[in-house]
């Protein structure tokens, strides 16, 4: 009974999302029409990605990150450059993974360095990173993935950019309003072993798959050959990745996907009027992921769904990244983390909006 409660506390997105897939054939039967038209480049994109993850953290390829941030010797320094890492880090990995990779080593840091108390104000800032780094391209968000591909003459970066250039400032207060009268707070770290890292043919390997990623999010190459070639070459040189690979998030697509397809009937009477603000509104409720699924089906602005489900996922705890932080930091943490994320990200959340606004 252990195990099978365990298994869907852990699955929870997938399992909701089968059965949101289930009852959406109430309202609509499944066909072969509604299978092929599914948005199979991002799902093409996301099983890459999946790959790509898994790989690497099966061979920790950002374990050097903690070298050197324990150079550093200012509570300040050390808080941006988590936060410089985590943005540059998030369009290629996703912003959820930038955080489960990131914020455990900030955590160790922290605890060598003696400041315990300060990993609530880390792990706010490092998921207000992910999620704004995470705008940037369609890699940074399994949302984007669903959307990048029907903005048609558009072009992705420059939607978003706006958005991206706008968190930057809002980051950089983050640090002073997080650590106020320690941000100049120097701190001690003793020297301590290394966790040793994995092959580094096969890290080089899986961060090519990830500039990959971001070459084939400009067109520059078709998902599906994508897709075909990192198939091949993982089962030449590393199948044990497909084992490894937390297939989650690609399965949560797929029956998003097709549950979109299902509910389209009600999701068009539903958003027929104030489609942006609905959007906003039902992110913050339900998160990026389920809202992108559901209305990418829609027959509508596609430019402006995509900025609004990104919106929406800043100011809100239901994002993928602030979940995983609150998993990541523990019960001890938890509300702190809470506090400290809401305050910075409802300024986030603000910040876009008057950029919608400005630009609509």
């Amino acid at each position: 009974m252990k195990a099978i409660k365990d298994f869907i506390s852990s699955h929870m997105l997938p399992i909701a999302a089968f059965v949101l897939m289930l009852i959406s054939f109430a309202v609509t039967p499944p066909t072969g029409e509604m299978i092929v038209s599914l948005r199979w480049d991002g799902i093409a994109m996301a099983a890459v990605m999946t790959m790509t993850i898994a790989g690497l953290k099966k061979e920790k390829a950002v374990n050097g990150i903690r070298r050197s941030a324990a150079v550093f010797t200012h509570l300040g320094s050390t808080a941006a450059f988590f936060a410089v890492i985590t943005l540059l880090l998030s369009p290629f990995i996703t912003s959820p993974f930038a955080v489960c990779s990131i914020l455990p080593i900030a955590m160790d840091i922290l605890k060598r360095k003696e400041r315990q108390e300060m990993i609530p104000s880390f792990a706010a800032l490092i998921t207000l990173s992910a999620i704004a780094g995470g705008t940037i391209l369609p890699g940074g968000s399994w949302h984007s993935m669903v959307l990048h591909k029907a903005l048609g003459n558009e072009s992705f970066l420059t939607t978003m950019l706006p958005y991206f250039i706008a968190s930057l400032p809002v980051l950089a207060l983050s640090i002073p309003i997080l650590l106020g009268t320690r941000t100049m707070e120097r701190t001690y770290i003793p020297e301590g072993n290394e966790e040793a890292g994995g092959n580094k043919g096969m890290r080089m390997l899986y961060v090519c798959f990830a500039f990959i990623t971001f070459l084939s999010s400009l067109s520059l190459f078709r998902w599906f050959d994508i897709l075909i070639f990192t198939a091949a070459i993982l089962i030449v040189f590393d199948r044990e990745v497909f084992r490894k690979a937390d297939y989650s998030m690609l399965l949560s697509m797929i029956f998003l996907l097709i549950a979109g397809k299902g509910f389209m009937p009600v999701t068009t009477a539903l958003m027929a009027d104030g489609l942006v603000w609905k959007t906003i509104i039902t992110a913050e409720l339900f998160g990026g992921l389920p809202v992108a699924s559901f209305l990418t089906a829609l027959d509508t602005d596609q430019v402006l769904l995509l900025q609004a489900v990104n919106i929406g996922s800043a100011g809100t705890m239901l994002s993928l990244p602030a979940l995983a932080a609150c998993g990541i930091v523990g019960k001890e943490y938890r509300k702190g983390f809470i506090a400290r994320y809401t305050i910075i990200s409802v300024i986030l959340l603000a910040v876009f909006v008057a950029v919608l606004l400005i630009i609509a």
